[in-house]
């Protein structure tokens, strides 16, 4: 009866571990993302010199595999602006990106409060480009929907368990077919983890 009676304890004490362990597992595992921040063009030359600089906003949710790895899937609204010169006969001309990435990410100090990481992946976007020439407006984008990429890098500034601030720069790249288009961004944004601390 008394070894009876040590097996169904430690049987307990074991399962309660188990139950303990595999909901800290899912503690944290969520962070909800969100930033904004301006895009520069860099290439080609046609088209930085009608496109010059712009606005972006993120926002997505990243899957935490780990303090080091995590996944994020982020959706990208960018626009650019076009000031009109001499040289050109444009009247008007709009740029708007609106893009769905999938980048791993992988951080460097995981237990400070100041962490920097990198991103990567591969995107896929939706471009919307019109121009206005003697009042009549034209479509120029032959494929909406183009494939590229985006990378770049930033630093956490983690303010509790919860929320973070963090500050990123990098590169996106799109396929338009007939030029491939390069820009570079600056953000800062604010995470928010959907749990308590504890694994994570």
């Amino acid at each position: 009866m008394k070894k009876q009676t040590i097996k169904l304890t430690l049987a307990i004490f074991i399962f309660l571990i188990g139950t303990a362990n595999a909901k800290a597992q899912f503690e944290q595992k969520l962070t909800l993302q969100t930033s904004a921040g301006f895009v520069a063009a860099f290439a080609p030359e046609s088209f930085v010199n009608i496109f010059d600089t712009g606005l972006s906003v993120d926002a997505g949710v990243q899957y935490n595999f780990s303090r080091s790895f995590s996944l994020v899937a982020m959706a990208k609204y960018a626009m650019f602006f076009f000031i009109p010169e001499d040289e050109f006969s444009l009247e008007t001309a709009k740029f708007n990106q609106l893009g769905f990435s999938l980048c791993p990410k992988v951080r460097f100090f995981p237990l400070s409060k100041v962490n920097p990481y990198i991103f990567g992946g591969l995107s896929l976007n939706y471009i919307n480009i019109k121009f206005s020439i003697d009042g009549n407006e034209t479509r120029t984008a032959k494929s909406p929907t183009n494939f590229g990429a985006i990378s770049g890098l930033g630093v956490d500034f983690r303010l509790n368990d919860n929320i973070a601030l963090f500050y990123q720069g990098g590169v996106n790249w799109i396929d338009m077919d007939v030029v491939i288009i390069n820009s570079f961004y600056q953000q800062l944004g604010i995470n928010i983890n959907m749990f308590k601390a504890k694994t994570l």
